[in-house]
């Protein structure tokens, strides 16, 4: 199955039911699409105070499930940076805690982008094993 197609159904479906009726399939499919749209394209600081990081607090699992071990550590790591319990799910609340990071926490976000970027794992050829076996 197309991986785009694919998340786009997944998308239509978290706009329908929300993120807790999805099926697993579909969990990892948005999640792991917006993770690495996000923070390809702004960086962790803009992913998390973005609808785009409304399920940072899944992407480690889903990045685990597909394969994609380092991909996985390194959004586990930057999820740590709200503390134990991870990025709230909530986007004002996410985005209240983003605008008072501190310098230090935003170094370690860069060096997690460095990490991202320079990673040889791509999670999108991670995620099309994954949909090819669920078919």
């Amino acid at each position: 199955m197309n991986t785009d197609i694919a998340a786009q159904k997944a998308f239509d479906q978290l706009a329908r039911v929300g993120f807790e009726k999805l099926t697993d399939s579909e969990k990892i499919l948005a999640s792991v699409w917006t993770y690495q749209a996000g923070v390809a394209n702004g960086g962790f600081v803009t992913y998390f105070a973005s609808a785009t990081g409304d399920m940072a607090f899944y992407v480690p699992t889903a990045l685990g499930v597909i394969g994609s071990v380092a991909m996985a550590g390194i959004a586990a790591e930057a999820n740590k940076v709200f503390g134990a319990g991870g990025p709230p799910k909530d986007r004002e609340e996410r985005r209240a805690i983003v605008r008072t990071f501190s310098d230090e926490i935003r170094k370690t976000l860069t060096a997690l982008e460095d990490q991202f970027y320079e990673s040889p794992e791509d999670a999108d050829d991670f995620l099309e094993l994954y949909l090819n076996r669920k078919l």
